[in-house]
């Protein structure tokens, strides 16, 4: 499985959002073009988590500051933007408040569409932030013979 590949100036507006967020949880989507480092786009997303709690609190229990939700029109509006810009999805991000940069069984869940995941070319990247600090930043990429995502170190 190919890591996804982010320049300095990616990884400082992920770094970036998920402290401007804080103490809820940002999400995104990474745009890019397979096997050219440094074309990608960051797509910043509404976590609406917050909304979706309020109106229906027994199918969406947690709040943003353990939960995210993206948009699904803004989702169908990158998705859009990929195609029109000959772009693939090759990431997604979010960040964990006051937690450590591992892959939940959440994180799974929403990657997952039956026993595969929904992109399995795309890396999943989390970032720990604790008192509006990045702790960690960790990516985790789909191993198919293992059934899992597996952690990458970022470089």
């Amino acid at each position: 499985m190919k890591m996804i590949t982010l320049t300095e100036n990616d990884l400082q507006v992920l770094k970036k959002h998920s402290i401007n967020e804080y103490p809820y949880e940002c999400c995104g989507v990474i745009l890019g073009v397979s096997g050219e480092a440094g074309k990608t786009k960051i797509k910043k997303c509404t976590n609406i988590q917050n909304q979706l709690n309020e109106k229906e609190p027994e199918q969406f229990p947690r709040d943003a500051r353990t939960a995210y939700y993206i948009d699904p029109k803004e989702l169908l509006s990158i998705f859009k933007e990929a195609e029109d810009d000959s772009m693939e999805v090759i990431g997604f991000y979010h960040s964990h408040p006051d937690h450590e940069a591992y892959f939940s069984q959440d994180d799974f869940r929403m990657a997952m569409f039956g026993d595969e995941p929904s992109y399995p070319n795309a890396s999943y990247i989390i970032i720990s932030v604790f008192d509006r600090a990045v702790r960690e930043m960790a990516v985790f990429t789909w191993n198919p013979d293992g059934k899992s995502f597996e952690k990458q170190s970022i470089a």
